[in-house]
């Protein structure tokens, strides 16, 4: 299977998904309602890090439904939120309707054709992440295109599920649950998977959805970004994760959007942050 093929697999189960997400059963996951009602989708690291954004023009990449990006809008971004599912960006145009933020912006393109779809517009920052880069089978591609959305001295920003979480998996040893590597972070083609449901619904009736991800390791996404004109400003690696990793008890909730290991468990870090300036 090409990659191409793959990606258009991808797409067939984002499409599927989208309204489930949305307006389905779930919604619960994304906490829709409580979203709506005000409370913020973003974590307080993720505003503390990326700064001052009053004005500034966002871009967020594979923006899925919105609620990130309008989350943004809400603390006085001018935001441009961008996917490859046509759905996906009529859920997050019809949040936006529903919150009264006229300035938000949606389109609809792949990462990899998005500097065309957008005109070679660029903007003062880029954020993305939060289980993104998994759908993308080469970093040094997306950095590229990454470059050539930020203006120069923007910023590239993102929260991602930490490659050590990625190649782990629950197993019983003697009675017991622990984390053992499952996945190889070093293979180059895509982890395939068919399964029923959403991430967001496991029991959701969607039929059979099949997923292809791409494992990726912090040299790959470093050497991407650097190679392609970003200076890493920092990385913070952090204990919690802002899904539950697995349906077990091993990983309990630390508030209503993070999980982490539960106190009998050796802390591993779940996700990272990162920040980068286009030189």
């Amino acid at each position: 299977m090409t990659n191409e093929q793959a990606i258009q697999e991808n797409l067939e189960g984002w499409e599927n998904v989208a309204h489930l997400h949305a307006q389905g059963s779930g919604a619960a996951f994304y906490r829709i309602e409580q979203w709506l009602a005000g409370e913020c989708k973003l974590g307080d690291w993720e505003v503390e890090e990326i700064g001052e954004i009053e004005g500034r023009s966002l871009l967020h990449l594979q923006c899925h439904i919105g609620t990130d990006t309008l989350s943004w809008a809400r603390r006085g971004a001018k935001v441009t939120g961008l996917d490859f599912s046509s759905k996906a960006i009529q859920e997050a145009e019809r949040f936006a309707g529903l919150l009264g933020i006229d300035s938000a912006r949606f389109v609809i393109s792949s990462v990899e054709n998005a500097v065309n779809t957008l005109n070679g517009e660029t903007f003062d920052i880029l954020y993305t992440g939060r289980g993104a880069l998994c759908w993308l089978p080469d970093l040094n591609e997306w950095a590229a295109v990454c470059r050539q959305l930020v203006k120069d001295g923007g910023v590239l920003y993102l929260e991602e599920v930490h490659p050590t979480l990625s190649l782990l998996d629950c197993i019983e040893v003697d009675g017991k649950k622990i984390l053992a590597p499952k996945y190889d972070p070093f293979h180059q083609g895509p982890v395939s998977e068919t399964c029923e449901g959403s991430y967001a619904d496991r029991d959701a009736k969607t039929g059979p959805i099949i997923t292809h991800c791409w494992e990726f390791r912090f040299d790959t996404l470093i050497n991407a970004l650097v190679q392609n004109g970003f200076r890493i400003d920092f990385l913070h690696e952090r204990p919690q994760c802002f899904y539950k990793p697995r349906d077990d008890e091993m990983f309990v909730a630390v508030d209503e959007r993070y999980w982490r290991l539960a106190d009998d468990q050796v802390p591993i870090p779940m996700s990272f942050t990162l920040r980068a300036i286009a030189d």
